[in-house]
């Protein structure tokens, strides 16, 4: 599939004379939005990455790298006086930003296939069917002939096999970018992925994820193996350990300081299967609000209900969705 991102170079050269890009991220701070973020401000002079929160993956690939991203307080947002637009990167709607955007020309640049709320009518919507927003930015960067930096390619590639769940969900096209990149850059895949796959974690975050994992439950759902728990930390390590361990979907709540935040996870079966955690997640937040989306093999929620409510509207929407 070739990507065609010329409407964003337009949208670019527009904006560039009413004054500063901002280049927004989403609130969870996940490695393709990120990478994507700050490569992309990179590519345009004038602009800038911002966002809530860097997540511990991105912070991780990130180390030792010399980047700008500026730190978004979600009560009081500040921007240039002079902002000619903002872009939004690897966000399915508005209310995955965390904050109210100022009233200015808008681009969204995302790949998710569900969302629990709409774009305004007159933003510039640059949906590509492809696994990672990493990939729409590297084939901008691509047909606009700018430089990829070792470091560029280093959060691209770390975007892109991070949101594939290391290849597993990729589309078609994919494994020609990586390789795309890899060859301009001379940065190779399997360095990005040692390094994604270095976190030392403390004793404490080892026990906590354990347990998690001792007190899961498991359900039937058609031909699916679905796994439940709660956790304290790391949901995406506790989904994949599930997954490991024999479950087709993983399906992991969290306390958060706004109420609970669900992280879904699916193997590359379980899609096959028909499981879309995206879908899933889109339609907890149709009936108990909050919000969510993303992918058929990665997403999420987060909202307010009772944790038993939580796990009863999950399950009953996945049913749904695989049987009907």
């Amino acid at each position: 599939m070739q990507l065609d991102m010329t409407p964003l170079t337009e949208w670019v050269d527009s904006a560039a004379k009413r004054g500063a890009i901002a280049v927004v991220t989403h609130r969870n701070g996940d490695m393709d939005t990120i990478g994507s973020g700050i490569v992309l401000a990179r590519g345009i002079e004038n602009a800038r990455a911002c966002g809530l929160y860097i997540g511990t993956l991105a912070r991780r690939m990130l180390d030792g790298y010399s980047f700008d991203f500026m730190q978004i307080d979600a009560d009081r947002p500040a921007f240039p006086r002079s902002l000619g637009g903002i872009i939004v990167v690897d966000c399915a709607s508005p209310s995955q930003v965390g904050f109210t955007l100022p009233d200015v020309p808008l681009c969204v640049v995302d790949h998710h296939s569900s969302a629990s709320d709409p774009w305004p009518e007159d933003a510039l919507i640059l949906r590509g069917d492809v696994s990672s927003t990493a990939e729409m930015v590297w084939a901008w960067i691509r047909d606009t002939d700018l430089l990829c930096s070792a470091e560029d390619a280093t959060l691209l590639l770390a975007a892109i096999i991070s949101d594939t769940g290391r290849f597993k969900h990729s589309r078609a096209g994919c494994h020609r970018r990586v390789d795309e990149i890899s060859e301009v850059s001379g940065i190779d895949p399997v360095d990005v992925i040692e390094k994604m796959e270095s976190e030392d974690l403390s004793h404490s975050q080892r026990i906590a994820i354990l347990k998690a994992v001792g007190r899961c439950e498991s359900h039937q759902i058609g031909d699916l193996v679905v796994a439940t728990t709660r956790a304290s930390t790391h949901e995406g390590v506790v989904a994949h350990a599930l997954l490991a361990s024999g479950a087709h979907v993983a399906l992991v709540h969290k306390k958060t300081p706004d109420g609970l935040r669900v992280t879904g996870r699916a193997s590359r079966t379980g899609t096959q299967k028909g499981a879309d955690i995206g879908s899933v997640m889109k339609t907890v937040a149709g009936r108990l609000g909050g919000e969510g989306g993303g992918h058929p093999g990665a997403a999420g929620w987060s909202g307010q209900c009772h944790p038993v409510e939580l796990q009863s509207t999950l399950l009953a929407a996945l049913t749904s969705e695989l049987i009907g």
